[in-house]
């Protein structure tokens, strides 16, 4: 069952009508990316490869969100909550504070995401033992099997990712790192172990 097909409840937005975006129509086409994209923005004209090339990130984040909210679903969360178990590391405590740091938002932001993730069992909240006015967030045994498969869900390279060679994949990557971070790669990138 494709990613589209996965998630059909009210408690989430449809996989595939993202606020975003319209359904991505990449599949349907014939290898090369026509002057409009009709997907992203009806009726505009890149005025740079540069521009295209964003663009098709862009449109990239719209297959990430459908696999956010099908793999969320999976595990019975919201992709909030998801997301905010992802963030917490089962090797050390985090206050709600700290998580929404992480998770560039409102401290408010995440009381619902953590309260939703308590009562399903994959955190507890124990006062911090430097400061017992504060709680910090510990992620359980069960937590830990969730985040663990919700990891390898999400970060599961696309088919056509694996299929290019090795050294395309590390020059993209390298490219791609020195595009968002802005400073030139070191053309080490991050090992797979």
């Amino acid at each position: 069952m494709g990613l589209e097909a996965q998630v059909h409840s009210t408690r989430y937005q449809p996989v595939g009508d993202s606020t975003y975006f319209y359904p991505s129509r990449s599949a349907a086409r014939s290898g090369t990316l026509p002057a409009v994209n009709e997907a992203i923005v009806p009726g505009f004209r890149y005025s740079s490869k540069a521009q295209e090339l964003w663009a098709l990130m862009i449109e990239g984040y719209a297959s990430w969100e459908a696999r956010m909210n099908a793999v969320a679903a999976d595990a019975g969360l919201s992709p909030v909550s998801a997301w905010a178990l992802v963030q917490l590391d089962p090797e050390s405590t985090i206050s709600q504070k700290e998580l929404a740091s992480r998770l560039h938002c409102n401290p408010s932001t995440v009381v619902d995401p953590t309260d939703r993730l308590e009562e399903a069992g994959l955190v507890v909240r124990r006062p911090n033992a430097a400061d017992r006015r504060i709680n910090v967030l510990m992620v359980t045994p069960k937590g830990k099997k969730v985040r663990d498969t919700l990891i390898a869900r999400l970060l599961e390279p696309p088919a056509a990712f694996l299929r290019l060679p090795a050294r395309e994949v590390e020059r993209f990557r390298d490219v791609l790192e020195e595009a968002i971070t802005g400073a030139p790669s070191q053309g080490k990138g991050r090992r797979a172990s």
